[in-house]
């Protein structure tokens, strides 16, 4: 998957291109709810392996693919265990919540 064919997928599940940019260095994108609210997801520009989603949604935090580091940040992905071919079609998926990440919870 393309980020061009991703940010079309993206408006179709209602997101739309942030005004207030997140970082020079990405692009934000955001989605307004009655039910979740404020929902943004953010994509470094020739960084697809990792992207941020903000918000009051389940999915929401740092994704990483992983490359078999140790990380002290962020939730570390294998897009291949998911039958997905990157971390494009992860942050699709967790947008549809057609994929589920069990948290750590906070001690």
């Amino acid at each position: 998957m393309t980020r061009r064919q991703f940010f079309a997928r993206l408006k179709k599940l209602g997101y739309s291109k942030s005004n207030l940019q997140m970082t020079r260095m990405g692009l934000t994108y955001v989605k307004e709810d009655e039910e979740c609210g404020r929902v943004t997801v953010t994509v470094p520009k020739g960084h697809e392996q990792t992207f941020t989603i903000l918000g009051d949604v389940p999915y929401s935090g740092i994704f990483v693919e992983n490359t078999g580091r140790q990380l002290n940040w962020g939730t570390p992905v294998t897009p291949g265990n998911l039958g997905l071919s990157n971390m494009l079609e992860v942050c699709l998926g967790l947008c549809k919540e057609e994929i589920v990440f069990n948290k750590p919870s906070a001690v």
